[in-house]
């Protein structure tokens, strides 16, 4: 009974400490992803208008200003926006909804233009400000108007509509006063559950003689926009790649302020720390397995950059690259999931074998053969069971797990490079970044395999020593479990 309640305990303490270490799913905001939607109602006796705008982040932006460029140097130019704003509003008008009394009203476009505000990294954002009139003369009592924006239904970002009426007496849901100043100032209290407003209805000439229920509350917030607007910001790195006057000792200064960003990154939630370090103190690593560990790491970070860069610059519309993270997410939760419950079946597999060898162990000493079995035992009892044969392999696939989710700044580091063309520099940033991030996750492997061979070597005869390799696996196990869970239910696959 007290050694059902020690492994009991043990169990709890090891659900709670993977549990307490969960890495993120949203670990990785994309707030230079996303493209942002403001439509203000207005009702006047006349008819209903709407004041429209579209704020894209660096990434969007760059991806439609890649279509534009005519000249191919990456920067849209009056000549070549000329006809945009008009073109890009009438696509914007074809998503919009407008009905009275369940009956659509045309909307016209009134005025559009465009404007392209510095972003992060050098790259340009894009604001795109629509007006549309819908004529119509509003008469008759307890009318019902609905406005819906279908435009970029997929696409991470802030949704906001707010209602005014002039000479209109006006009742339901809603606000007449824009949160965000029409997408120029985003409340950052606000930014842990955006605004995801995508339809709004109310009465128009409500009757006062009916006491009427007030329609349900149309503002809802999602959780997968969580974060969805943060990293907006220029950071240290995203800043290296506009400095001029380059020479080597600047480059340099360049690439070691990239390489500590990458270690500062990989401090952060997430990032693989607690899967490397389960793996590590479980198995009987050395000094050489964090450094492979380490470089896989490294070349899949820097690879998932490169090919993510690719596919941004290689599509001339939308490709709705935000939806890719979590794709890799689930991608890397199963992987951990894969290497989790392979280690703790060959693993609990090794610790029965074990149990069996010590008791072949003692017998054998009871006839005097202590000596010539001595070396074997303490071998066994050292070695994860099957560990020598699938190591690699596990860990190449720990390593692409942990190296999988690349870094949004990087990749607008990357895209400002193209942009810029300086795409030598870029590339060695994005590999200085990577690396710096591998650094850390290496060191924190070392020193946790110097400190289990430190702790193993103390004369402890506790249970617990023994279960470590199979405890380990079982927390490689939930940790790839929440991680595709949480990608998941985060990011609803519509």
């Amino acid at each position: 009974m007290k050694k059902l309640l020690h492994y009991l305990t043990w169990s709890t303490a090891i659900i709670a400490i993977c549990l307490f270490w969960m890495p993120k799913a949203d670990a990785h905001p994309l707030g230079n992803f996303t493209i942002n939607h403001y439509a203000g109602v207005q009702v006047a006796p006349d008819g209903v208008g709407i004041d429209y705008v579209l704020d894209m982040a660096e990434i969007p932006a760059f991806q439609e200003i890649n279509h534009l460029d005519i000249n191919r140097d990456r920067k849209a130019e009056p000549v070549e926006t000329v006809r945009y704003p008009d073109q890009k509003c009438q696509e914007v008008n074809s998503h919009l909804e407008l009905l009275i009394d369940k009956q659509p009203l045309a909307l016209s476009l009134s005025k559009s233009t465009v404007e392209f505000p510095p972003g992060v990294g050098g790259l340009s954002t894009l604001r795109l400000s629509c007006n549309f009139q819908g004529t119509t003369e509003l008469v008759g009592a307890n009318q019902l108007i609905e406005f819906e924006d279908q435009f970029y239904p997929q696409r991470l970002g802030w949704r906001e509509i707010t209602v005014a009426a002039n000479g209109v007496p006006i009742q339901g849901d809603f606000t007449s006063l824009s949160t965000t100043n029409r997408l120029r100032d985003y409340p950052t209290e606000l930014l842990s559950s955006p605004l995801d407003q995508r339809r709004i209805d109310f009465k128009l000439n409500p009757s006062l003689t009916l006491s009427e229920q007030a329609p349900p509350p149309s503002v809802k917030s999602s959780s997968r926009l969580d974060n969805a607007l943060t990293g907006r910001s220029n950071d240290v790195f995203t800043s290296l790649i506009t400095q001029e006057n380059h020479n080597f000792l600047t480059i340099l200064i360049a690439l070691a302020i990239a390489f500590l960003w990458g270690g500062l990154h990989a401090l952060s939630p997430g990032h693989g720390k607690t899967i490397v370090g389960a793996y590590l103190v479980g198995s009987r690593s050395n000094a050489q397995h964090a450094l492979f560990l380490g470089l896989i790491m490294t070349i899949t970070h820097t690879a998932g950059i490169f090919a993510l860069g690719l596919v941004t610059l290689g599509t001339s519309q939308f490709i709705l690259t935000e939806q890719l993270y979590p794709w890799l997410s689930v991608i890397s939760g199963v992987l951990v999931t894969v290497i989790g419950l392979n280690l703790f079946i060959s693993r609990l597999q090794g610790t029965e074998v074990s149990h069996s060898h010590d008791h072949v162990h003692s017998h054998q000493h009871s006839h005097g053969l202590h000596h010539h079995h001595h070396h074997v035992h303490h071998e066994h009892s050292h070695l994860p069971p099957h560990g020598a044969s699938m190591k690699w392999s596990s860990l190449l696939a720990l390593g692409i797990s942990g190296g999988l989710l690349p870094c949004p700044s990087a990749l607008v580091v990357l895209l400002s490079a193209i942009a810029m063309g300086r795409i030598g520099f870029g590339l060695a940033l994005v590999s200085a970044f990577s690396l710096g991030l591998a650094a850390v996750l290496t060191g924190i492997g070392l020193i946790l395999v110097y400190a289990k061979d430190r702790f193993e070597h103390l004369s402890l005869q506790i249970p617990r020593i023994k279960m470590l390799p199979v405890a380990s696996a079982f927390c490689i196990t939930i940790i790839g479990l929440g991680i595709t869970s949480q990608a998941l239910l985060a990011h609803p696959w519509n």
